[in-house]
């Protein structure tokens, strides 16, 4: 068998969303980042890139002090239509959940979204099996080999012939069990631990031996660049003379930054450089956060990086990069996932100390391969 010319293959395309603006630093409610941070559900990792800047600022190390999350293992997802369950988390707070270790190609996989959707994206022969109503997804293509399933776990009326039914066909063998990553978040005005949902898995865990609680705890990483020469963040492609990178230079950069890349200009073909305004800085600090953040936590981050921006006015600019998980059903809003090359759902803010921001979102497009 010849083998592929896989130099050939056209890299996998994606949809770019890119936003530009001013926002007042000292003003939280006028601020347009916001409705993208809580758009996305389900965020993997969050990485913070801080050029020129002596120290990290404390409220960036205290953003996500408290972002530990929980797995339940071998959990039956009839567990999450107990009315208990829906009336003490689904109801009151944000109830987020998503299969751990699943993969959307050819695994099973399910999500609980914070406005109380279950979702299930299913193989076919699942989906044939279950009995339950859903739809062909988008990305299946001509063999309809996937399949989507919302269940409204807060129209769920106990004690109805829907309820009983959704009920049963949940536990059913086909569908199995599940690992799932969860995390909760409480009413404002509630006095209740985010902790409590582990305790109700774990009393759960007394009648089903099979179900096993663990505490996930969130991974931190930080390192230091030096010598650099960094981008500056200017809404406007030219000022004067003076030429300015785009936005996807600017976040490239970044991402160099964040994963250690030589960016030291070198005569030989790999060396990497930019056009544009640039300024020398003595180092870069960057930090990074791996486990699960509801949108919460994530702009509970932003929030401390827009304060780290008043008392630090010498830098450039500070910039978050934010990862969804590739293999959660949705994306973006309740947008479905793809699933066949990459599954990319992640967005970039960078934001100087005038109040200028760049939104960079990146999503797999919805172009099925050929």
């Amino acid at each position: 068998m010849l083998c592929p010319e896989v130099w050939r293959f056209p890299a996998p395309s994606h949809e770019i969303v890119q936003k530009t603006g001013t926002v007042d630093l000292l003003r939280e409610r006028k601020d347009p980042l916001r409705q993208g941070i809580r758009s996305h559900h389900f965020n993997q990792s969050i990485t913070v890139v801080l050029p020129d800047v002596s120290s990290i600022p404390t409220e960036l190390e205290s953003a996500l002090a408290d972002s530990d999350h929980y797995l339940v293992r071998n959990i039956s997802l009839q567990a999450l239509i107990n009315r208990s369950f829906i009336e003490g988390f689904v109801k009151r707070g944000s109830f987020y959940a998503v299969s751990f270790r699943t993969r959307l190609d050819t695994d099973d996989c399910v999500a609980v979204t914070p406005i109380g959707t279950l979702v299930l994206h299913l193989n076919k022969e699942t989906y044939q099996t279950l009995g339950l109503d859903g739809r062909v997804s988008e990305f299946a293509g001509k063999r309809n080999s996937k399949y989507v399933v919302h269940i409204d776990l807060l129209a769920l009326q106990p004690e109805t012939k829907h309820f009983n039914r959704v009920r049963e066909c949940l536990g059913r063998d086909c569908l199995g069990r599940f690992d799932l990553q969860i995390s909760w978040t409480p009413p404002k005005a509630a006095e209740v631990c985010p902790s409590s949902v582990a305790k109700y898995f774990a009393d759960l865990a007394l009648s089903d031996r099979e179900i096993k609680v663990e505490v996930m705890p969130t991974l931190i990483k930080a390192h230091q660049e030096y010598g650099l020469k960094v981008p500056l963040l200017k809404l406007t492609g030219q000022d004067g003379d003076k030429e300015y990178c785009s936005g996807g230079e600017l976040v490239e950069y970044m991402g160099m930054l964040a994963l250690s890349c030589n960016t030291t200009e070198e005569e030989y073909l790999n060396s990497y450089d930019f056009c544009g305004e640039r300024v020398e800085i003595g180092n870069a600090k960057v930090m990074h956060w791996s486990g699960f953040f509801t949108p919460g936590q994530v702009e509970a981050m932003y929030n401390a990086m827009r304060r780290a921006l008043e008392v630090v006015q010498n830098v450039p600019w500070m910039g978050m990069y934010v990862q969804g998980f590739s293999h959660s059903p949705v994306s973006f809003g309740m947008r479905e996932n793809y699933f066949h090359t990459d599954g990319e759902n992640c967005y970039t803010i960078v934001m100087n100390p005038s109040g200028e921001y760049l939104w960079y979102q990146v999503v797999r497009n919805n172009k099925i391969p050929k």
